[in-house]
């Protein structure tokens, strides 16, 4: 068997960019197409191969010979990790009524519209929904009859087919906050959270960024804590790129203070609050410090 075309599934939460949280399988109609052309997929733990018989029924042919023929084959992609949507970028999807759409398009090395999955991406199936936009057909499955697919990906096989594809997901970017609440750090005098980022900075972007704050909440539990906000969303990582420290005697004109805790612990990136704050920030990651 020899390689087609190769597909890659990537996510930028994960430290080396893989995503394993999906699985694949040939629709059931595809499945058929792939029999009766000497197609094989070969599953990966983040995509897919998909391989031909280079001397299938007794003749050899070439990867062109068979693209001429222009097939596309559809696979179906589900979701293999219940807390993929609280570590990626929002996709306003309906899991029961919608799907993600991919295809191959010339001279393009991805199969979503834009260079990562975007909520173009997003359509409505049929049946049953019967709601105005963008729809696309859900074949029934003999196999998994009762399971509808997160994507469908409809793969054309022709002479413009690459040698590899891939599927991106961002990561999702949430707001920090950090809340003091053990006697010891809300007694800190003129206390600040500074953010430091690994990333390459751009010009005139300052290295080290203070949080917004202090402010005092309330705690569910009626006690009173000093709250910090990172002053932009930070992406959700695996391994969290950015690096958290709580100083005091903080003077942000000379930016002289003194180190409490040089490193703080960071939001766990499968977990997403929404409590609410003064500061009523959405998507808050949120560290509660005893």
């Amino acid at each position: 068997m020899a390689i087609l075309t190769e597909v890659q599934f990537m996510h930028g939460f994960f430290n080396d960019g893989r995503c394993r949280c999906l699985s694949v399988a040939p629709a059931d109609s595809s499945l058929r197409d792939m029999m009766r052309y000497g197609l094989l997929l070969k599953v990966k733990p983040d995509g897919f191969r998909l391989l031909y018989d280079a001397n299938h029924t007794g003749s050899p042919r070439s990867r062109s010979e068979l693209l001429y023929r222009d097939l596309t084959i559809r696979i179906l992609l589900s979701l293999e990790d219940i807390d993929f949507y609280n570590y990626t970028s929002p996709l306003s999807i309906d899991p029961v009524r919608q799907v993600l759409y991919f295809c191959n398009r010339p001279g393009r090395p991805f199969l979503h519209t834009e260079e990562q999955v975007f909520g173009s991406d997003v359509f409505e199936t049929t049946p049953p929904c019967k709601r105005p936009g963008r729809k696309i057909v859900l074949e029934p499955s003999e196999r998994q009859p009762f399971k509808k697919p997160f994507a469908i990906l409809d793969l054309r096989l022709y002479p413009g087919l690459e040698n590899n594809y891939h599927i991106f997901f961002q990561a999702r970017s949430t707001w920090w906050n950090y809340i003091l609440v053990g006697d010891h750090l809300t007694e800190l005098h003129m206390p600040a959270i500074l953010l430091q980022s690994d990333k390459k900075q751009t010009a005139g972007s300052p290295s080290t960024q203070p949080f917004t704050g202090p402010s005092t909440i309330r705690l569910r539990d009626s006690r009173t804590g000093i709250s910090f906000i990172s002053p932009a969303p930070v992406e959700v990582r695996e391994n969290p790129a950015a690096t958290c420290t709580l100083v005091e005697d903080f003077d942000q004109t000379t930016g002289k203070y003194k180190v409490v805790i040089a490193t703080l612990p960071v939001p766990d990136g499968r977990i997403i609050s929404r409590a609410h704050t003064l500061n009523k920030q959405p998507d808050l990651s949120e560290i509660i410090l005893y």
